[in-house]
């Protein structure tokens, strides 16, 4: 049975980090080309640890399973405060993990009292990224417009489709 948990990155995931930070297929919707040298990854993971917000509203996603030691493969937070990113290792696409981190990260956000000031999270997402519009819509996100060539990457100049989730009405802490 696949589990997996959220919580705070350290730099012990490093090699994990890099794992799915240096994949083209991960990374192919990203706001820069896969990494090619580990100093690159553990530039954004340090960012990342030291940051008041590791384990607070950015998280490491750990796997674990019977006879398998824990390991990072994804990631999934709030970055501005207010807009969601995430990605998962691509070994371990299409098992449901990222819908059970998605569950887990919405459901812990929406009770923190730290980020009882957020009262809504947007996502700002490739159109071309089928999986991550089919996670956002699947747990309530809606579109709420869309622009062409809003940003150059690795790949030319993308469109963005934005999202938008508000805050639940009653959140039970």
């Amino acid at each position: 049975m696949d589990h997996i948990k959220l919580r705070a990155a350290t730099m012990s995931d490093l090699d994990d980090f890099h794992s799915f930070f240096s994949d083209d297929d991960v990374m192919r919707y990203w706001s820069t080309a896969p990494y090619t040298d580990i100093a690159q990854t553990e530039k954004f993971l340090r960012n990342m640890v030291d940051s008041e917000w590791n384990g607070v509203c950015d998280f490491a996603i750990e796997y674990a399973a019977p006879s398998v030691a824990p390991k990072a493969i994804g990631k999934i937070g709030l970055w501005n405060g207010h807009e969601i990113g995430f990605m998962l290792d691509r070994a371990f696409w299409g098992r449901g993990l990222m819908t059970k981190a998605m569950s887990e990260f919405l459901s812990d956000l929406w009770k923190n009292d730290k980020m009882e000031d957020i009262k809504e999270i947007e996502a700002d997402v490739d159109p071309r990224n089928d999986a991550s519009v089919g996670i956002l819509k699947k747990f309530g996100f809606k579109g709420t417009g869309y622009r062409e060539r809003t940003v150059e990457t690795h790949l030319g100049w993308c469109d963005s489709l934005y999202l938008k989730m508000e805050r639940p009405a009653a959140v039970t802490k």
